[in-house]
């Protein structure tokens, strides 16, 4: 790696080229250009997909009737929404310039950004989940990926967030999941309003001196822009974002659960079993809200949405098994809920 951190600010962008330019930056860093911090914030509005997910989990109804183009990244990750209000960044290093292990990795690429938050006047710190916080609430997402052999982690400075549309582009059949989902977000995602031009130098001076490189303004080389014009092309493509599931992943089209991360420990899910529906909020392992319904319950819900209120997650079939019939149907329901797959 060269003794040099590119920074590029692309300024303001479309929906496509704010996916499409950091992409050429990790391919132009992989093949040998500097490693580079590149800031963008898109010009309009628009939904962005991890790699493997489904188009599915998006309402494109929705995104169709408001006009939000629904783009494909190369990295992994659930859909979010994206706008004006938010500034993203992009830190791309070869691999050989970081520890082998993901979160060695990952730690070493977030906690600069954190140095740039301290110095705007932001007491952010990277929890023990690597998320970027203020108390309990997450104020940077992030997503990770290796491209050929560029490694990039994608940030934001959320400077306003639109809680409701963040929600609403997202498929949820169940309104009450809706409602469960969008407590959540505006609990636990939390805006930073600072002067973004402070916040890019900081992150400028965060990460020259995180790297020992020294920070110099640039701008893509020839075979990036060459780069730039194929992603564009293949981001626009219907089998792009049609996208690949991963083999033996299930569709979310038709789930039996459908669960929404909303921070790192923090989620909401929704199931049905045999005419028994379950929607509920789990935090840090444990319900803290819970819609039940079982047509046998016979006015009784309220008894058992108590009774699994605040317990940990392992611990509600076992409660569940106290109300018969009902209980055991949803609790079929709830085994549905899986915490490793958010």
């Amino acid at each position: 790696m060269t003794d040099e951190l590119r920074v590029i600010d692309f300024g303001h962008s479309s929906p496509l080229r704010s996916q499409t330019l950091w992409h050429a930056v990790a391919y132009g860093v992989s093949a040998g250009a500097p490693a580079t911090l590149s800031f963008v914030r898109p010009a309009e509005p628009y939904v962005c997909l991890g790699y493997h997910r489904d188009v599915a989990e998006i309402d494109l109804d929705y995104c169709r009737t408001n006009r939000l183009p629904l783009l494909r990244r190369m990295v992994g990750g659930g859909p979010v929404y994206l706008d004006q209000g938010q500034l993203f960044f992009q830190i791309c290093l070869p691999s050989r310039s970081l520890p082998a292990i993901r979160s060695q990795a990952l730690r070493r690429l977030l906690e600069p950004a954190v140095t740039a938050f301290h110095a705007v006047g932001v007491p952010a710190v990277l929890d023990d989940e690597l998320e970027i916080c203020v108390g309990d609430r997450k104020i940077c997402g992030h997503g990770a990926g290796q491209i050929e052999d560029g490694v990039v982690v994608c940030g934001n400075l959320i400077e306003t967030f639109d809680h409701e549309r963040a929600t609403r582009v997202l498929a949820l059949s169940d309104p009450v999941h809706r409602e469960v989902t969008l407590a959540l977000m505006r609990r636990f995602v939390a805006a930073t309003p600072v002067d973004p031009a402070a916040f890019r130098a900081a992150m400028a001076e965060a990460y020259s001196s995180a790297f020992g490189l020294s920070g110099a303004p640039g701008e893509l080389s020839g075979i990036e822009r060459k780069t730039l014009t194929d992603l564009d092309e293949r981001f626009s493509s219907d089998g792009w974002l049609a996208g690949t599931r991963r083999s033996g992943e299930a569709t979310v089209a038709a789930p039996r659960a459908r669960q929404i991360k909303v921070r790192a420990g923090i989620w909401t899910f929704a199931a049905t079993y045999d005419g028994a529906r379950v929607t509920a909020s789990v935090v840090r392992g444990r319900i803290e809200q819970v819609h039940l319904y079982d047509r046998a319950l016979n006015g009784s819900s309220r008894e058992v949405e108590r009774a699994v209120t605040g317990i940990g997650l392992h611990s509600v079939a076992q409660v569940l098994a106290g109300f018969g019939d009902p209980g055991r149907r949803l609790a079929t329901a709830f085994a549905t809920a899986d915490p490793g797959r958010i």
